[in-house]
């Protein structure tokens, strides 16, 4: 064989470096050379086969572009029906092109779930704008993993086939997942087991058919959700299955529940489970069969502590037995396992004949800043009745400056949807005029709020003070809560508006 002197391979290599420079020069760059998250994009009109995933030549399924996408990735989903399951186990961010679920639908029917998320791998995951519709069980399925986003979804008519073994089987389920947010959805007419569920994982798995990993569910936020006719279960539950794991420090703020099994609830279902430190806020909940929010310990040896019911406006629920009741504290109802540490503080009640009742509960705390009309019959039983203190004042006042930013946030998102229909309602638009009249009521009686606090502050705060103070409170709340009432409903016109314009 003829070898190379050193002087020829060197004269060689400038050649080799020359010919494979031109050739590169005309060979398309990949998707995945690009700098920075790769985009992939999918389209009823593309291909599985011939398709690269770019916008001119998109793949066909949702399900081919996850497999094919490497951690990180965006993937756009055209309008259109995918008629598919969407299983994800690593990172990536899944949204719609045009963002309105509407027109981008997952139809699963069929199939086990509409979309799952499975394991610490798939951290981080967005799902973002589809209708997730007609699955077995679960429409969204996330499990083991951590630092999930779900928003603006459509998680519709859900378990229409559902599997025996699956025990909380809800229209979206978080099933041993952490520091994750499920915000400004529509969950609505899922048949099995209810709407939104929060639960901790282990050897038994209330969200799915086999165990996972043993972990807990942490710092979780549900928020900003619409909720209703769920009939096969509660709207909203954090529910703990899984000894030693846990459900806490999970926040439930901002929701409308309504017209479905129960409201909210919280609770240990298991001997030697814990749910500690959950806290429900801001929630308007109307009209469930049973009481509108629910805090309960099951089973002797589990651990209910530490529950927060905060400015919730609660109206026209049913109860347990023959009497209507808003909010419940429940002990195991022999009085074997209590709940502890529950405080209910600023809240509006209306149309109940309990609005707070607590059974086999110590030390539940009703604040006087509750708010009850002439529609409650007996407002509280069994719950010692608190005096509001000038430390829950200072927290109440920054409870309701947040009060005021949802209200506007709340105002300016209703009325950039306005802006963006072609022929605007003049109905909407003055409702807008009056919201935005609120608003300005409520930070003129804030002002005056944190004038008082101020003023209290700087001498000893007599019991006459802190009365008066409280009932400002109170009044400067409802005002808050009747504001975001109006513009929940106000959202809701606006989307029906412009889905038929669609």
């Amino acid at each position: 064989m003829t070898r190379l002197s050193a002087k020829k391979v060197c004269l060689f290599i400038p050649l080799v470096l020359t010919i494979a420079s031109i050739f590169m020069a005309a060979t398309p760059t990949t998707l995945f050379a690009q700098s920075g998250p790769v985009v992939l994009y999918v389209s009823p009109n593309g291909s599985n086969v011939t398709g690269n995933g770019s916008l001119a030549n998109p793949y066909a399924t949702i399900q081919y572009a996850v497999n094919v996408a490497p951690p990180h990735a965006i993937i756009i989903v055209e309008p259109g029906t995918y008629n598919e399951m969407v299983n994800i186990t690593k990172t990536l961010t899944l949204e719609s092109a045009s963002l309105q679920p509407s027109n981008t639908i997952i139809n699963a029917l069929g199939q086990m779930y509409g979309i799952e998320i499975i394991g610490q791998g798939a951290s981080g995951t967005v799902i973002e704008g589809f209708t997730v519709e007609h699955a077995n069980n679960h429409g969204i399925f996330v499990q083991d993993s951590s630092h999930i986003t779900i928003e603006n979804n459509y998680v519709i008519y859900n378990g229409l086939n559902p599997t025996k073994s699956i025990a909380e089987n809800k229209g979206l389920q978080l099933s041993g997942t952490s520091y994750s947010t499920v915000v400004n959805n529509f969950v609505a007419n899922n048949m099995a087991d209810g709407g939104i569920g929060v639960s901790d994982e282990g050897m038994i798995n209330p969200g799915g058919t086999s165990p996972g990993i043993p972990a807990p569910a942490l710092g979780n936020v549900i928020s900003g959700n619409v909720v209703t006719g769920n009939l096969g279960g509660c709207g909203i539950v954090v529910a703990a299955y899984d000894p030693g794991e846990g459900v806490i420090s999970n926040v439930v703020s901002n929701n409308f529940v309504y017209n479905g099994v129960a409201g909210i609830v919280v609770a240990a279902d298991v001997p030697k489970t814990l749910a500690a430190n959950n806290t429900v806020s801001y929630n308007i909940v109307l009209n469930n069969f049973i009481p509108g929010i629910i805090v309960h310990s099951n089973t002797p040896g589990d651990v209910v502590t530490g529950t927060y019911i905060i400015d919730n406006t609660v109206s026209g629920n049913g109860g347990f037995g023959p009497q209507p009741t808003g909010i419940v504290v429940i002990g195991n109802i022999n009085g074997v396992t209590v709940v502890n540490d529950t405080v209910i503080s600023g809240n509006i009640l209306h149309n109940e004949y309990f609005g707070i009742l607590a059974l086999n509960a110590t030390d539940t705390q009703a604040y006087s800043n509750n708010f009850f009309d002439s529609t409650v019959n007996v407002p509280i039983q069994g719950a010692a009745l608190s005096s509001i203190s000038l430390n829950s004042l200072y927290a109440e006042q920054s409870n309701l400056q947040s009060s005021v930013n949802a209200l506007q946030s709340s105002l300016n998102s209703v009325q950039s949807t306005i802006n963006s229909m072609q022929n605007s309602n003049s109905q909407l638009q003055s409702t807008v005029s009056s919201l935005q009249s609120t608003i300005n009521s409520l930070q003129s009686s804030y002002s005056q709020l944190q004038s008082a606090v101020s003023s209290l502050q700087s001498s000893a705060a007599t019991t006459s003070q802190l009365n008066s103070l409280s009932n400002s409170l109170g009044t400067t709340t409802s005002i808050a809560y009747l504001s975001l009432a109006v513009a929940v409903v106000l959202g809701i016109i606006a989307i029906a508006i412009a889905s038929r314009k669609k």
